[in-house]
């Protein structure tokens, strides 16, 4: 398999053997006779910009402590603007070693303690482990599949569908909680993985301004930011009002949109002045610091790696065309939403012959293709896999011949 370019050239997927020799969690979990659509890590060769800049701290040692000045804070509140048109401080941004941990420091801190963390379903499955990290009990609502605003009827009388927020049953959580603690927050993966939702403003605002009536904070996971499709945008959590300002902490990082989460560096971005004074007072050894490296790549992402998004996104939009055309044809009767952000599509296998359970497992088993396991993101998830199409044609064209050469699966 050649390196594959995309159309403007400025992104490139190595061959095979060289993601292999990478040696990253995606490409060693299972032998070489796999193809791994698992973890979200992507294929795409390093951002040069990223790169060049790695390159050059390493050139001048920059190993030891970090320096003065504030580089990654400015270039994200530069991009936040630029980007989303969210105009934030460097000093509303604290650097973390990755996101998790930034949601893990806002309910530890910013929570009262012993109060309920609410998870909505399916769930990026890193956050089950923060309520218990965090020592506070977990509460789970399930997202709900609805008729896409606006959208008319086909010929066949179905219209287009989308992810939702269950807002009532939000409510009756919030209002009514089973713990004395009361409900401290809600963390909302904004881009949603794995449902790939970019979710409009009207919908944030109904959030956050349900939230602030009954006092639950939310934490806003937005790593999958940078990637979102067509004419559809990231609209920040906290940007779509001030009671969304006030209740909301966001966490990111260039993690997702430039492949750079082994790096370790991620932002906690506080719209709210109490919430940046209640912090101030936490020491770095209860939050984590960052790497210098990660730091160095992750200003230089949002500072030059527009460009280079930005094709990467027209490569990603083209997989996903790929994907619409050819998964009805290896496995009919299976059906999915195209995600409006992420490179992460998830996939509802429950009505194919003998994928009804634990389809992951069986077609890794009988395929040798290697997905994410719906159930491991929550009950919602019998029946589905969530895959990762960051990588090449070439890589998902195969894929598609394998598990068609594998069907039947009854």
């Amino acid at each position: 398999m050649t390196e594959t370019h995309s159309p403007s050239n400025s992104i490139s997927i190595p061959p095979l053997d060289t993601l292999r020799a990478r040696g990253t969690m995606k490409w060693t979990r299972y032998g070489e006779d796999v193809l791994p659509l698992w973890v979200a890590e992507s294929d795409f060769s390093t951002c040069p910009v990223v790169n060049d800049a790695i390159r050059d701290a390493v050139d001048r040692e920059y190993f030891g402590y970090r320096g003065a000045g504030f580089p990654v804070e400015e270039a994200v509140a530069r991009f936040s603007a630029r980007h989303y048109g969210w105009e934030i401080q460097p000093e509303w941004v604290r650097t973390v070693p990755d996101v998790v941990k930034g949601v893990a420091v806002a309910v530890e801190e910013l929570t009262p303690p012993g109060s309920t963390v609410v998870i909505t379903l399916p769930s990026y499955y890193p956050f089950f482990e923060v309520p218990k990290a965090t020592n506070r009990p977990a509460s789970f609502v399930g997202m709900i599949q609805r008729d896409k605003p606006g959208a008319e009827a086909d010929i066949n009388g179905a219209v287009e569908q989308e992810w939702g927020f269950d807002l009532k049953a939000l409510e009756e959580l919030f209002a009514h909680p089973d713990n004395p603690h009361g409900v401290g927050c809600l963390i909302l993966c904004n881009p949603y993985n794995p449902l790939g939702r970019a979710f409009r403003a009207e919908e944030l605002r109904e959030v956050t301004e349900l939230a602030d009536k009954y006092k639950v904070r939310v934490i806003s996971d937005e790593i999958h930011g940078p990637i979102v499709y067509g004419d559809e945008t990231h609209i920040p959590t906290a940007s779509v009002s001030q009671c969304a300002a006030e209740v909301t902490v966001t966490v990111t990082a260039t993690s997702k949109g430039w492949n750079t989460a082994g790096l370790h560096c991620a932002q906690i971005i506080m719209s709210n002045p109490s919430d940046r004074a209640q912090l101030a007072h936490v020491h770095n050894l209860r939050t984590g610091e960052p790497s210098v490296l990660g730091m160095v790549a992750s200003a230089a992402a949002y500072n030059e790696g527009e460009d280079w998004l930005s094709s990467q996104l027209d490569y990603l939009e083209e997989n996903l065309n790929f994907l619409e055309k050819h998964i009805p044809e290896v496995l009919p009767g299976s059906c999915f939403i195209r995600p409006e952000a992420s490179f992460l599509l998830w996939l509802d296998l429950s009505a194919v012959p003998g994928l009804e359970v634990n389809p992951a497992e069986t077609l890794l088993k009988k395929a040798h293709v290697a997905f994410s396991e719906g159930t491991t993101f929550g009950p919602q998830g019998k029946g589905h896999v969530r895959l990762n199409f960051a990588t090449s044609r070439d890589i998902l064209n195969e894929a598609c011949e394998r598990i068609a050469a594998a069907a039947p699966f009854a």
